[in-house]
């Protein structure tokens, strides 16, 4: 049972720098009242802060700061679970968040998330939706169990009964499952590879068995008539290569004598002659045709023309011999260079065929080094099928093997698979909570008695409501009016802390109504209520009722009275 003793808070809403400590287990139920506006509802924002990191109020974290000071948040929570005392201290600017069990911090994870739910999950055994199910109902932030869905109100009825472990359980399971299925599909790939792989031996033994004679034959055949072909082709390209040398022989006697080079030498000096002749006969025909220079405008003698012009001639004459004889010469350097190309394609033909055979001698060649191979293999494999057929044998025994294993994963993995299955919501949770309904709707339909509203209301294992009450016919939750709602969702409260109470880990000795009396409950209501909280709820249960209802009256009905002020701005409780 949590036994909530005491909560501390500062700089939290309208609360200022001077700490607030309310001592939750001083008296069976205390009033806390005010005007609207003091700040007495921070309690139920403060307890909600320091469990949950969330206020029971929709408010933002920051807002929660206080709006003048805006820095040193803190709210403490002191409780106790067996004889274990616990701390739980949160705050903001700077952050806090510790959990402290016997005085001692509790060693803290890397993030706040995790730390979070161990406490929850380790500690308090209650989620936010648990925790204000089982001790706050208000009129603010409250969603009554009735207006929660249908896997919310699952996960609170959980809580209260305490199996969630099973919830934790079918994770655990369910990833075990998963891990099997890998295992088996794993298991079954390399079955498959086995098989493919002793299909591939079997093949090959097969074709080593089917290997004869007859391909040796063929292949030694290949070889002999490859190599009689390379032969023939050597020889024609030792003959190819003796022709190629004595005709290149020729080539260099006749380059010895650079008839190219001369060619080109006696090209040059026959065009400088034509050129000379050109000129002088030029000049003849200047001296014939002009009288005067036609530079100065000299007249020219004649005596001096017909000197210059027979010079002229016997120059020409000189020329026309030298003409003759280098023509004589060209003519025989260009037979000699007509020779030379001739003797040149030959050697280019010879090399082209020696070229030609070389390709097809080594295409040959191929053909009988592949044929050699293939002999080499056939040689060397048609004594190695006993090899081969052990190696078949150890194939076989791993596939008998793998298919062993694969079995006994199979068998694990139903094992689980029904591990799973009861593990469902609709397995062993479904069957513990079919043993508390009954005492679920005996204790609803007493507490719903003792509020005075006639109906016979109940839950299903679904945890939807049926209502089979004379006055109330084809009703739901929805059917009824505020006042009733009211009652019901106090009558379910009341459930779920009786339920908590028989479970133990979930039950707690703090119950806190925030403007429930101030609400839609009628006068009968209200004394309904508060008959049950001084007189029905046990000595060690502590209500904490938060209202702004001030009349002396309605004060005097409470052990104890905490008034909450706004003085300067800030929250006092005295």
């Amino acid at each position: 049972m949590i036994v909530f003793k005491k909560l501390t808070f500062k700089n939290f809403l309208s609360v200022g720098n001077a700490p607030v400590t309310i001592d939750l287990n001083a008296s069976k139920t205390t009033l806390v009242f005010g005007t609207n506006g003091s700040g007495k509802s921070s309690i139920l924002d403060a307890i909600c802060y320091a469990l949950f990191n969330k206020p029971f109020r929709k408010i933002n974290l920051p807002q929660l700061l206080n709006s003048q000071n805006k820095k040193g948040l803190l709210a403490e929570v002191e409780f106790s679970i067996g004889k274990t005392d616990y701390v739980v201290a949160r705050g903001m600017k700077p952050k806090v968040f510790t959990v402290m069990r016997n005085g001692e911090e509790i060693d803290a994870k890397a993030a706040d998330k995790d730390n979070q739910a161990h406490l929850e999950q380790n500690i308090l055994k209650l989620t936010f939706k648990s925790f204000c199910q089982v001790v706050i109902l208000g009129s603010s932030n409250y969603i009554p169990f009735m207006q929660l869905t249908g896997q919310a109100r699952r996960d609170c009825v959980e809580d209260f009964l305490d199996i969630k472990v099973f919830s934790t359980m079918s994770v655990i399971a369910k990833e075990r499952m998963r891990g099997l299925r890998d295992q088996i599909n794993t298991r079954k790939g390399d079955i498959s590879n086995l098989e493919y792989k002793m299909d591939l031996q079997k093949d090959r033994i097969k074709e080593l068995e089917s290997q004869s004679k007859s391909d040796l034959k063929e292949l030694e055949d290949i070889v002999t008539s490859r190599r009689k072909k390379i032969d023939s082709l050597t020889k024609s390209i030792e003959s190819a290569q003796l022709n190629e040398s004595a005709v290149m022989a020729l080539v260099d006697n006749l380059q010895a004598g650079k008839p190219t080079t001369k060619l080109a030498e006696f090209n040059k000096v026959i065009i400088k002659m034509e050129n000379k002749l050109e000129r002088l006969h030029k000049d003849l025909k200047f001296y014939k045709d002009h009288d005067n220079c036609p530079t100065c405008d000299q007249h020219i003698p004649m005596e001096v023309k017909k000197v210059r012009s027979k010079a002229t001639v016997d120059e020409s004459q000189k020329y026309k011999d030298a003409l003759q004889s280098a023509a004589e010469e060209l003519d025989k350097y260009e037979y000699l260079c007509r020779i030379l190309t001739q003797r040149q394609k030959h050697i280019e033909s010879l090399q082209k065929s020696i070229f030609k055979y070389q390709t097809e001698v080594n295409s040959l060649q191929s053909e009988v080094n592949t044929a050699e191979d293939k002999i080499f293999k056939l040689q060397e494999e048609s004594g190695s099928i006993d090899r081969e057929q052990g190696k078949l044998d150890l194939l076989t025994d791993d596939l008998r093997e793998e298919k062993t294993r694969y079995e006994e994963l199979i068998d694990k993995a139903k094992d689980h698979e029904l591990v799973v299955n009861l593990l469902k919501d609709s397995g062993i949770k479904t069957q513990i909570v079919k043993k508390y309904i009954p005492v679920m709707n005996n204790c609803i339909r007493r507490n719903l008695q003792e509020l005075e509203l006639p109906v016979h209301f109940m839950l299903d294992e679904e945890f939807n409501e049926t209502v089979s009450s004379p006055m109330y016919q084809d009703f739901s939750y929805a059917s009824f009016s505020e006042g009733q709602k009211a009652r019901i969702d106090l009558a379910l409260m009341l459930t779920w802390r009786e339920v908590g109470k028989i479970k133990n880990s979930v039950s707690t000795n703090l119950l806190i109504l925030d403007e429930v009396f101030s609400g839609s409950l009628d006068e009968v209501g209200k004394d309904c209520l508060l008959k049950i909280l001084r007189y029905k709820l046990d000595d060690n249960q502590r209500v904490i009722v938060v209202d702004h209802t001030l009349s002396s009256e309605f004060k005097d009905k409470f052990d104890r009275n905490i008034e909450v002020q706004r003085v300067n701005g800030f929250s006092t409780y005295s």
